[in-house]
């Protein structure tokens, strides 16, 4: 017997007294499972052909969007190479619900990889260098939009569900509903249309490293909604997350290492990296960023033992 009676009864007296007997527990979880399928069904089940307008996220700390033209198939960017120093395959930019036809620069090589620019630049003089990249796109079509009131109150029914009793339930459920949400974000709503989610995403270029809570609390997004468009931005591949100790904090797809961590440590352990040391620190980290997770005391002594010794 996996449980006795009185641990069971005592399971049920906690369960209780945070607000949520055994049995609603049940309940809900039943809840959620059936609203998640009732999502996916209507998502599916969306077949009328249509064109979507095609969007474009910049992904590159170093990149400037500079215009859009041509109902929003020509975008110009600039992109700031600092003195003595080589962009190897920087991801620019990702561009979505459009097929790219043409991608030209002023200077090294673009790339194109999937639905991403890549650029490939060396600057060896002693000024920053300007390099101008246009990239043209053509529109593709996809399914029609299933009704959005429908997908709000079908996705707000499965959020009331035990899971969001906890932060690391409201993780798990937004994950597991953001399949089919991403599904439908990339088929049918510009990111752009989302006032809530370019701030996340403005957010995140500012202040890299950031965790769930400070970005809620700076950007004037509430916790929960954050939480749901971090998971979307994380299925479309836009933002990236690692956990380190009990914190989760998000940056943009493509920013080093070098940015986001001694960021995140100024702001949540208030002490500094340097950035040259961080560099000396990169073959112990790396290992930990490919399981996207770092004890927290292994970066603390990581840290230590890149100190200058005094």
């Amino acid at each position: 017997m996996l449980f006795s009676s009185a641990k069971l009864s005592a399971l049920n007296d906690r369960l209780y007294r945070g607000g949520c007997s055994l049995s609603d527990v049940r309940y809900w979880h039943a809840a959620a499972a059936a609203s998640f399928a009732l999502l996916l069904l209507l998502l599916l089940a969306q077949r009328e052909p249509a064109v979507s307008k095609p969007y474009l996220v910049v992904v590159s700390p170093a990149a400037k969007l500079l215009s859009v033209e041509g109902n929003g198939s020509t975008y110009l960017f600039e992109v700031e190479v600092p003195p003595l120093s080589l962009l190897s395959r920087e991801r620019i930019a990702c561009v979505y619900e459009a097929a790219v036809v043409r991608v030209e620069s002023s200077a090294g090589e673009a790339l194109l990889e999937g639905n991403c620019i890549f650029l490939t630049v060396q600057n060896p003089g002693l000024a920053p260098l300007a390099v101008k990249l246009e990239v043209v796109s053509q529109q593709k079509s996809s399914s029609a939009e299933p009704p959005v009131a429908v997908i709000a109150a079908v996705t707000a029914v499965a959020a009331a569900s035990y899971l969001t009793l906890t932060e690391s339930g409201r993780e798990k459920l937004f994950a597991a509903l953001s399949v089919p949400a991403a599904y439908y974000v990339t088929r049918y709503e510009d990111v752009k249309r989302s006032a809530k989610r370019v701030k996340i995403l403005e957010y995140l270029r500012a202040n890299p490293g950031a965790t769930m809570r400070r970005i809620s609390r700076e950007a004037g997004v509430s916790l929960g909604e954050v939480q749901w468009h971090l998971s979307i931005l994380e299925r479309l591949g836009l933002v990236q997350s690692v956990k380190i100790g009990k914190y989760s904090c998000y940056f943009l797809t493509g920013t080093p290492v070098e940015t986001w961590l001694p960021s995140f440590v100024e702001r949540e352990l208030g002490a500094k990296i340097d950035a040259r040391e961080l560099e000396k620190l990169k073959p112990g980290i790396e290992p930990l960023l490919s399981r996207r997770s770092i004890p927290l005391g292994e970066l603390l002594n990581l840290l230590k033992a890149g100190e200058p010794s005094r």
